[in-house]
Formats: structure tokens, C-alpha cells, sequence
């Protein structure tokens, strides 16, 4: 945390375990289309609000010497822990703590497309969604239903419960947290996204999490954080482990035999691959094979259609 005669301005640099690549974050986030919209972006920054106890803060980031630098701007002071939080939920976004040098080590003596692959994104840690909240909410909008109407929605609800913040003449919002959304019951819920049994679902969602705690999820045995997530009404399989995954960063289990991923082992090693194969070579870090998949292959698909 750097000293500055404006406590609402704070800057400093966070590390990331090498190899780290900003550049590639950046282009993952263009073609993310669940957060599309949600950040400014540049060839090398991203900026981006996040709500931390009901204070709005934008955080502007760019590459620096083995890490980000990082700009927090705010409309009242910044403190410490507040400063700290916003500087922890950065590191948990674009997972610079992960060390992928064992993964990458893994991935060598792969299928030779997808060792391609890897290479192509080389210093690529998974970029997750900023918070439990924005990630629970998303799970339980896109079941069953197109990404455009989820993205709409998802921005609905940014629009009517996220905090505000302009900075340099541009206005950033932050998804809500949960206790922005907890005084809404089903009543409301379906008032929002026009779905009876989605918004049942939204109002067990919140109520959910704030029971259990983000630091229970990101610390228990996975079994016992999948089994408490699916305890709660609308959260199935799928659902938990996006939790789990792309919002806490939990990259030890991914659901292999579902059809997401499925299809995608399929297109790089053949129909009827032996998922237990997939999981004794990387153990604790499939997700990271799973996310270098999807990632791998959009990016063919992209390049496909240029």
C-alpha cells in the first residue's frame, strides 16, 4: 500500500507466481461473454469495480515486474482493511498466486494438441469471477438458458443493486454483494428475471451462502463445500463445482463424465477418452487442464471464423 496525500487513491504492486502474463488475462476477458461489459479494458489493463462492504471501489490494473500494478480509487477513504480486501479479491480474480510450473510440466507430455494449446496461453492463470456472489448468481441464471438472456439479466440485476463509482468520466458498477440482494424474496426475484422457479432458486441462493461463509467454501474438504452447496434449493452439480471453480478458484475436481466437458475432450482427444486418465495425471490440477481446454479451444473457434 502505497502513502498518498489522497486516502480516496491508493497504488501499490501485487505479486504473481511466474509465469504470469496479463496480456492473456486481457484477451480471455474479450471473449468471456458472462462478464462481458463488466470491466474497461486496454491491450494491457483492466479496470473494474468491486463492492467491499458497501463501499465502491474501481481498481485499475497493468502489468508490472513479476506481478500487476494496481490503482484503488474510491469516493470516501480507502482504509487498510479495506485496502486489503480489494488487494486479496485482485489476487483471487486473476489467480496470481497459482503456480502452474507443475501443471505446465504435466501438460508436456500430453496429447500433442493439447500441449499446443498450452503453449499458445502460456502464463495463463485463471481468471475468475470477481466474487461468490457474482459467480452463485450467474450459475443459477444460465441453467437451461441462452447467454444472451443471462447476460441481460445479470446485468439487470447489476443495474438495480450494484454500487456506482465514476472515475475519470467513466462510470464503473460493481455487482452487488449478498447482502445487497438478501432483502429479496422470491416475490421480487421473479418480478426480476420473469422466472418463477429461477427466482425460488436466487432467493435459497443468497440466503445460502451468507449461511455458509465464503471462507468455509474455499477451505473445506471439497466433498463437504459440493455437498453444502448442493443442499441449497436449485444448486445441482454443475452449479457447485462452477462455484467452486471459477468463483473460489478450487481446481482439484472438475465434472468430467457432464456434458460440457465431454463434448470439449472429445474435439482434442477423441470420442470415449478414459476421464480417469485425464484425472491420475494432473490430480489437483485439473480444473487447470479444464480451463485451458475450453479456453484453447474458443480461441481455435475464434480464429476459425476471422
Amino acid at each position: 500500500m502505497t502513502a498518498t496525500l489522497d486516502p480516496t487513491r491508493v497504488a501499490g504492486v501485487l505479486p504473481a507466481a511466474q509465469p504470469f502474463d496479463l496480456r492473456t488475462s486481457i484477451r480471455f476477458l474479450e471473449g468471456f461473454g458472462a462478464c462481458k461489459g463488466d470491466q474497461v479494458m486496454t491491450a494491457d489493463s483492466i479496470t473494474k469495480a468491486i463492492a467491499i462492504d458497501g463501499q465502491a471501489v474501481v481498481f485499475e490494473v497493468t502489468p508490472a515486474r513479476d506481478g500487476v500494478h494496481y490503482v484503488l480509487h474510491s469516493d470516501r477513504p480507502i482504509s487498510r482493511a479495506t485496502h486489503d480486501q480489494v488487494c486479496d479479491k485482485i489476487d483471487g480474480y486473476l489467480s496470481l498466486s497459482d503456480d502452474l510450473r507443475e501443471f505446465y510440466a504435466l501438460a508436456e507430455g500430453d496429447h500433442p494438441a493439447f500441449a499446443r494449446l498450452v503453449k499458445n496461453l502460456w502464463g495463463l492463470h485463471q481468471v475468475r469471477f470477481l466474487t461468490v456472489a457474482e459467480i452463485g448468481v450467474w450459475a443459477v441464471l444460465s441453467q437451461r438458458t441462452p447467454k444472451n438472456v443471462s447476460v441481460a439479466l445479470k446485468r439487470r440485476i447489476t443495474g438495480m443493486f450494484g454500487r456506482k463509482l465514476t472515475v475519470d468520466g467513466v462510470e464503473y458498477q460493481a455487482f452487488p454483494e449478498l447482502a445487497d440482494l438478501q432483502h429479496l424474496g422470491a416475490a421480487d426475484w421473479a418480478g426480476i428475471v420473469k422466472n418463477a422457479r429461477k427466482a425460488e432458486y436466487l432467493a435459497c441462493l443468497v440466503d445460502g451462502l451468507l449461511d455458509l461463509h465464503e471462507d468455509y467454501l474455499a477451505e473445506a474438504p471439497y466433498e463437504e463445500a459440493t455437498k453444502a452447496l448442493r443442499a441449497i434449493k436449485g444448486v445441482g452439480e454443475f452449479s457447485a463445482a462452477a462455484i467452486l471453480l471459477r468463483g473460489l478458484g478450487r481446481m482439484d475436481f472438475v465434472p468430467l463424465e457432464m456434458p460440457n466437458f465431454t463434448e470439449a475432450t472429445a474435439k482434442l482427444y477423441g470420442d470415449g477418452y478414459d476421464n480417469q486418465k485425464l484425472r491420475d495425471r494432473y490430480g489437483r490440477h485439473l480444473g487447470y487442464w479444464a480451463y485451458y481446454l475450453h479456453t484453447g479451444l474458443g480461441a481455435l473457434r475464434k480464429e476459425a471464423l476471422s
